[in-house]
């Protein structure tokens, strides 16, 4: 049997070599989360300690990134929750070779905790990055949920920065008869 090889990435905070494209010592000085709760929704980090992060979800390896974000808070989150619940991305479309939605979700699997994928899609594939809130509102998500009805959900993204996706994907949910009982971000922008 042949040794799995380990590949050795330069930390993309520090710039060192490391084992993980963010090393142990940027995990430990810039990735300590802080659980917050605003309006139904927990988030782990302040904005701007990692949205230089967010934006490898447009990168081939940003899954590696997303993983770590997601080791370092929504593990711990998940792991403190001893009820039952679905986990549901919300628009885990692969992109660039994998969902950093998903990514999410299965980093939260646990014994509670169970992941559901590919059920709740935006029909709008325009991007939201950078859009006023205006823009957002004219150019709603029109989300569409094929999945089980009378289920309570955890609701996952990466960022909720109006709110107004999050608010969308619970009232397509709602309509299709799903309970989500909160949603999980990395971060929050509003306070």
């Amino acid at each position: 049997m042949a040794k799995k090889r380990k590949t050795i990435f330069k930390c993309i905070l520090c710039n060192t070599f490391s084992f993980e494209i963010i090393c142990k010592k940027c995990q430990e000085k810039y990735l300590k989360p802080k659980i917050r709760q605003n309006e139904g929704i927990v988030s782990f980090y302040d904005y701007k300690t990692i949205q230089h992060l967010i934006k490898y979800k447009y990168h081939r390896f940003g899954h590696r990134v997303f993983e770590i974000l997601a080791k370092n808070s929504l593990i711990y989150f998940a792991r403190n929750v001893k009820e039952d619940f679905y986990i549901l991305p919300v628009d885990d479309r692969i992109k660039k070779g994998y969902s950093h939605t998903a990514v999410l979700a299965r980093c939260m699997k646990t014994m509670y905790l169970k992941p559901l994928y590919g059920l709740l899609h935006s029909q709008n594939n325009i991007s939201y990055a950078g859009k006023t809130l205006e823009y957002r509102l004219k150019n709603p998500r029109n989300f569409h949920y094929n999945g089980p009805s009378g289920i309570d959900v955890i609701l996952v993204d990466d960022i909720s920065t109006t709110g107004l996706t999050l608010k969308q994907a619970r009232e397509c949910l709602e309509k299709n008869g799903v309970n989500v009982a909160l949603s999980v971000v990395l971060a929050n922008l509003r306070k």
